[in-house]
């Protein structure tokens, strides 16, 4: 009778360990399949961020070629240009790194920005007919563009490098690996960033594909 009751106990032992080790390897099976999707993985983590405690002012974190956090490379925001001399990016359109008096502009068959004279000799005004406008100024009395009440102000468009009538951007807020969450200054057009854009410093340097 007790070799029976052991016999028995002993069986449903194999059963239970069968049982487990079949479960534990469908688990696994699962995790695996669900990493076999390339396309969906790390895919926010795959956008240009706002780290200013890692990139110099004026430039986002963008991803580089590898599926890993090292190869991130800092290049200019939109709406920024790559100035070699200094090696670093500047508002389009402002003094920058130019003397006083001047603004850094991209012309369209450049790829180097260049230091213009302004005709407003103010830095952050910009002429239009014969009148200096500021930039991003919303007050209704003194911004030219049209659908003010929708918040269009003057300011330069970051796909074409161009003065033109912008919408406020909205500021995202953006995480990169443990560092605490920080916010992208409006003009900075995060929602826009685009890796060897023109005007970054990748394609400054001939490095984009």
């Amino acid at each position: 009778m007790i070799k029976l009751r052991l016999l028995l106990l002993s069986i449903f032992l194999i059963l239970i360990i069968g049982l487990d080790d079949r479960m534990s390897k469908a688990q696994i099976a699962f995790v695996e399949d669900a990493d076999i999707d390339k396309k969906k993985a790390n895919l926010a983590g795959r956008k240009p961020l706002y780290s200013p405690a890692r990139c110099p002012k004026y430039q986002l974190l963008y991803p580089g070629d590898q599926q890993n956090q090292n190869d991130w490379i800092c290049d200019c925001a939109p709406a920024a240009l790559y100035h070699p001399e200094t090696d670093g990016c500047y508002p389009a359109y402002r003094q920058g790194p130019c003397e006083t008096g001047q603004i850094l502009v991209l012309y369209k068959e450049k790829v180097i920005p260049e230091c213009v004279t302004n005709p407003c000799h103010k830095d952050g005004m910009f002429m239009i007919r014969e009148t200096c406008y500021e930039f991003g100024n919303n007050k209704h009395a003194e911004n030219p563009c049209p659908y003010k009440e929708f918040t269009y102000v003057l300011g330069v468009n970051p796909q074409t490098l161009m003065v033109d009538c912008v919408k406020l951007s909205p500021q995202l807020e953006t995480r990169f690996g443990m560092e605490s969450a920080a916010q992208a200054p409006a003009d900075y057009y995060i929602d826009l960033a685009e890796k060897c854009s023109r005007g970054s410093r990748l394609s400054a340097q001939g490095r984009c594909p």
